[in-house]
């Protein structure tokens, strides 16, 4: 054991930067306490992590110790990249910090679930308190009330919630209440929009739960092109799915646009032939406004699906709806779930540390003027890179709405003006493509000039993204592509037959 005081014996101190350092103490007298047993008794010795900017680590060296012990040497499939990397240290505001000590504007803010930025002060400081009183009480609290009651206040859809450990979960969620309460079983999906990453054909749970056994046959999906949205609403009218899932504004964020007026009507005529309409807003909810995509688009959705921005970075989703169908979700002995209940328990739902930071969060934003100025930012670097790429004759172009940015990278080697670039004229195939080995040098390539750019490719900005961080952005994109011209990679037209 590392001297000084016993492991849960470290003094509280008054302060968020005396917190902070509380709780790094005890990380690190944690790490201390499991060294005791040697590598011949199954443990292996834990460093101690350094977790300041003043070290310059070897990402190589992390890079080969992750491919060791993760599959691909990462958790998610977007952050693995050859030969490896980034492994970040810190971040705040707009900035991550890597362990090599190099700092890189940060275009993917928690794959969007940071609209603040890093390390806003209110959040941390309400994470920090939280931790201190305790990390999982097993029961409600206070915070998690609070929590539900913002997100009702600011939701049109939401009556009452039901808050799960991710998106994906709400998404298995939202399909069991579908088809409790139509008695119908497929779900129909618009293609590359996004549903959980378990489709529901695939999901299996042996238990009394009916409603969430979904692999029963075949047809438990409808698959519909995203930009066939005259085919999806011939589906909804056959009166024989359960319901339709969508983004509100495309899938992925907008990467295939779905215009407002197609959005409405696949929720009218959803609810005119006995159709749940799902909203999925796990990237829209409070990004494109307070109240979400629903609010901004006067969209009616009977169930939504939040995540992201929902817990300020943490872990967190939630599915929200109308009082009638989370009713299915009352299971108390006396409650009103009925026949057409549904089970659901989770040991990450609701957690009283999430709930504190996703609370600050949502206080922040509610008034619309942190989302007016992400949205600003985003504006900004999309015209940047389009001016750049026109200077440069790259015929690529970047586009999106709200604090998105996707970049178009041209598989048939159109010609085209970037600032005059319109995604309705290209088909899902062109707008989807991203070949990996481009992406992952395009990525590697912008690391080494300082940006941090979504596998998309794409990105999503923060409040926190000021006009400095944006030139640096468009400065570091403008590098990259010249070298990797320089290279010999082909930017465009790789995608001919």
């Amino acid at each position: 054991m590392t001297p000084g005081l016993p492991l849960f014996q470290t003094p509280l101190a008054e302060g968020a930067e005396a917190r902070r350092c509380c709780v790094w103490n005890l990380l690190a007298r944690l790490g201390a306490w499991f060294q005791i047993v040697g590598r011949e008794k199954c443990f292996r010795v834990v460093p101690e992590l350094d977790v300041t900017v003043a070290g310059r680590g070897d990402v190589a060296e992390v890079a080969r110790r992750a491919l060791e012990v993760m599959p691909g040497g990462a958790s998610h499939d977007g952050r693995q990249l050859e030969p490896g990397g980034p492994f970040v240290r810190r971040a705040a505001g707009p900035f991550k910090t890597g362990v090599d000590g190099r700092e890189l504007v940060d275009l993917q803010c928690g794959n969007g679930s940071l609209l603040l930025g890093h390390a806003h002060p209110g959040v941390v400081e309400a994470g920090l308190r939280a931790i201190e009183a305790g990390l999982n009480f097993s029961a409600g609290s206070e915070a998690e009330v609070a929590w539900a009651e913002a997100v009702c206040a600011l939701m049109p859809g939401a009556e009452q919630i039901r808050f799960t450990a991710s998106g994906n979960e709400a998404c298995a969620l939202s399909f069991a209440i579908a088809r409790a309460v139509t008695g119908r079983a497929p779900v129909l999906v618009l293609r590359d929009h996004y549903c959980g990453w378990m489709g529901p054909a695939l999901l299996r749970r042996v238990a009394a739960d009916r409603f969430l056994d979904l692999a029963l046959a075949d047809d438990e999906v409808v698959l519909v092109e995203a930009q066939d949205v005259a085919q999806a609403l011939a589906v909804l009218a056959s009166r024989r799915v359960s319901s339709i899932i969508f983004e509100p504004t495309g899938g992925s964020f907008g990467k295939l646009p779905l215009s407002a007026a197609d959005a409405l009507a696949l929720g009218e005529t959803a609810g005119r032939h006995g159709s749940l309409c799902i909203a999925d807003e796990t990237i829209t909810g409070f990004r494109v406004a307070p109240g979400g995509a629903q609010k901004l688009l006067g969209l009616k959705p009977d169930l939504t699906i939040l995540g992201k921005i929902l817990g300020g970075g943490l872990p967190a989703g939630a599915l929200a709806g109308s009082r009638g169908l989370m009713k299915a979700l009352d299971n108390r002995p006396g409650g009103t779930g009925g026949p057409e209940r549904v089970a659901h328990m989770g040991t990450g739902n609701g957690n009283p540390v999430v709930a504190a930071v996703g609370l600050a969060t949502l206080a922040a934003i509610a008034d619309g003027e942190l989302i007016r100025r992400a949205n600003a930012a985003a504006t900004a670097l999309r015209a940047g890179l389009n001016a750049a790429f026109a200077r440069q004759g790259v015929g690529w172009a970047a586009y999106g709405e709200h604090s998105a940015l996707h970049i178009f990278i041209n598989p048939l080697g159109r010609s085209f003006e970037p600032r005059a670039f319109d995604p309705s004229t290209c088909a899902a195939e062109e707008l989807r493509a991203r070949p990996l080995r481009l992406v992952n040098d395009l990525r590697v390539e912008l690391l080494r000039q300082g940006l941090d750019l979504n596998n998309w490719p794409g990105g999503l900005l923060s409040a926190a993204h000021d006009a400095s961080a944006v030139e640096r952005a468009i400065e570091a994109f403008a590098r990259a592509l010249d070298r990797l011209a320089g290279a010999g990679q082909a930017l465009i037209g790789w995608g001919r037959a």
